[in-house]
């Protein structure tokens, strides 16, 4: 739901490409052409809501979702998953190898479903190669927000999701350095806001929020 809310936000800034907000939410450029095309208001808006509900209903509705994905398929996904490979790479490795028949719109959808524990693997879909280690040692701080509150400083009824109020920050760095998408999650309600920075200095980023 945060992703396609994600989508919502990306969408309303007018100026980004379909390629663009592809780049930005880690997947490939025809599943944000296929979203909102089968997702959009009379008026031409893109409908989060009305997209979950339907994804919803279609697994719900879907019997065996990835009948024809293999263990070995699935296993050769996560692994390449876990090194940061994308899953149009994996599936044209796979292919190119001879090994196992498996679509990269596959691999993504068996992410954003949680098949098998596939969720986990979202988070390497933005960060990319962005989060190897560096050749020097030490954390990357790439996409960290200047003025958040470290997790262990959070009262612990945040950690509860039941009092509103209580936000989790995040950022997500474009293709080549280029742009920054700050969100802000409500723990509790899981409403979600978002917004685009020109870098992340925490002038740049306290702006954007302020707007939001």
């Amino acid at each position: 739901m945060e992703q396609r809310h994600l989508l919502y936000q990306l969408s309303q800034e007018g100026n980004l490409s379909q390629r663009q907000m592809a780049i930005w939410l880690g997947c490939h450029q025809s599943t944000i052409s296929r979203e909102l095309r089968r997702n959009q208001s009379s008026l031409g808006c893109y409908l989060p809501d009305t997209a979950q509900a339907q994804s919803e209903t279609g697994r719900k509705n879907a019997k065996q979702p990835f009948k024809n994905v293999s263990e070995s398929a699935l296993e050769l996904a996560k692994k390449g998953l876990k090194d940061y490979h994308s899953p149009e790479q994996i599936a044209g490795r796979l292919k190119k190898a001879g090994q196992e028949s498996l679509s990269h719109e596959t691999i993504y959808q068996m992410i954003y479903q949680n098949y098998r524990e596939c969720g986990k693997y979202q988070e390497c879909l933005r960060q990319g190669r962005g989060k190897r280690k560096s050749r020097y040692g030490g954390k990357s701080k790439r996409g960290a927000i200047p003025w958040r509150v470290d997790i262990s400083e959070r009262p612990a009824i945040a950690d509860q999701k039941t009092e509103i109020g209580h936000w989790e920050s995040d950022t997500i760095i474009g293709g080549n350095h280029l742009g920054v998408l700050v969100t802000h999650v409500d723990k509790a309600s899981k409403f979600l806001v978002a917004g685009l920075a020109k870098n992340k200095t925490a002038s740049e980023i306290n702006r954007v929020t302020e707007k939001l």
